[in-house]
């Protein structure tokens, strides 16, 4: 189609009005230092869970369903999975977005009052918003997960069809069975699926996920939540840990220190430079100026706000409550205080590994030799043939 649907319209219109209600319902708060009541924090709650579906909706929408989409699919080759990943990026950097701002606001607000005790309803406000997005992110990418086997599973019956196509020319087949093949292999690319018998290759096939790891392909093509979840224990215990304690336990139920949450608020500054440089790959740019130098930003930012951040943060903390030292500061902190730094700074250090790696592999890339015995490749050889004009379409 070469306009917006009326879906992509409606999605936009919920998405847009759930936000000005959710801005609305905290306009009539005569005081910063006010509660968020039990009944508005679920009400906000439940607009952040329409927020972030219809925008995510209305994104998929777009990219699928418009003229303009549609160029900007076929420009940059993109499956199905790309568009639902381009999408999850694009709603993660708008949330983070949107952390970033409430914490810099409070931050200015609560800071030159009390480092330790003081207050803000907007703290409160987005910390209701914000864990729908964290719940929802989780589905998301579940569904980016299964929709990447979903197209790995057929790029390998094409290609399969395609070798056994190209034996058949070098082996010197008769045109009739090569004809034969191209029926097949047309049979095989456009598929939808079945129960894979004789399609998914025999030996372990791996795709590249969301966050970078290495993951099997099961051969049914079935991959169900509970199991990605445990495939995912760094990324769910993230998620789960920001959206239910970190976000309402310590802003709903502990009702101060704002000042010193505003910071974790503030680390979501470096989210949309990691988001760019996942629609940059995708979009295959990855020797593009553009990717090298937001990935320098991602890196920068990064150790900033994500590195840095808690470090300082507990060093202004042992000047606000006059502790001998930065150590002796953190012994006096609760147990479960010490717990949930951990939870939050440690995956953070993960991280920033894994993108030093990735930065190395960049600016220092190792020449790869071939094997002892490998022969050049010759111009009989078959060539790689493009991405079907099907699956860049969105279609299995």
């Amino acid at each position: 189609p070469g306009k917006p649907s009326r879906g992509c319209y409606f999605s936009l219109a919920f998405s847009i009005g759930s936000m000005g209600l959710a801005c609305g319902s905290l306009w009539q708060i005569p005081n910063t230092t006010d509660r968020i009541t039990l009944q508005r924090g679920l009400f906000l709650t439940s607009l952040g869970f329409i927020y972030f579906v219809s925008l995510t909706d209305f994104c998929n929408k777009y990219l699928l369903e418009t003229e303009r989409g549609q160029r900007f699919r076929r420009k940059y080759r993109l499956m199905m999975s790309d568009v639902l990943e381009i999408t999850n990026k694009i709603v993660s950097a708008i949330q983070a977005s949107f952390s970033f701002l409430v914490g810099l606001i409070v931050c200015k607000s609560t800071c030159t009052k009390s480092f330790v005790y003081a207050s803000h309803f907007l703290m409160e406000a987005y910390g209701w918003f914000g864990t729908a997005y964290f719940m929802y992110d989780i589905w998301s990418m579940y569904k980016v997960h299964t929709q990447k086997i979903a197209d790995k599973l057929h790029l390998l019956r094409i290609t399969k069809a395609r070798r056994e196509l190209s034996n058949g020319y070098t082996n010197g087949k008769t045109s009739s069975s090569s004809s034969s093949a191209t029926s097949s292999s047309e049979s095989v690319s456009l598929s939808g699926g079945g129960n894979n018998n004789g399609s998914t290759p025999g030996t372990p096939h791996e795709i590249c996920d969301y966050d970078g790891a290495i993951v099997q392909i099961p051969k049914d093509g079935r991959w169900d939540f509970l199991k990605y979840v445990v495939t995912h224990p760094v990324m769910m215990i993230h998620h789960v840990f920001i959206g239910t304690f970190g976000l309402l336990v310590v802003t709903y139920i502990r009702g101060g220190g704002h000042c010193i949450y505003s910071y974790m608020f503030m680390m979501e500054f470096s989210t949309p430079f990691v988001s760019l440089r996942s629609i940059l790959s995708t979009m295959r740019l990855k020797e593009s100026r553009v990717y090298i130098a937001n990935g320098l930003l991602m890196l920068a930012t990064f150790f900033v706000c994500r590195v840095c951040m808690w470090p300082y943060v507990m060093w202004r903390y042992s000047l606000a409550i006059e502790a001998a030292s930065l150590w002796a500061a953190m012994c006096g902190l609760p147990r479960g205080c010490l717990v949930s730094i951990a939870i939050l700074f440690l995956p953070q250090l993960y991280w920033f590994y894994l993108m030093v790696l990735g930065a190395l592999k960049v600016f220092l890339p190792q020449k790869r030799r071939p094997p002892n015995g490998a022969l050049p490749a010759t111009p009989t050889q078959a060539t790689p043939l493009p991405l079907p004009t099907a699956l860049v379409n969105g279609k299995n």
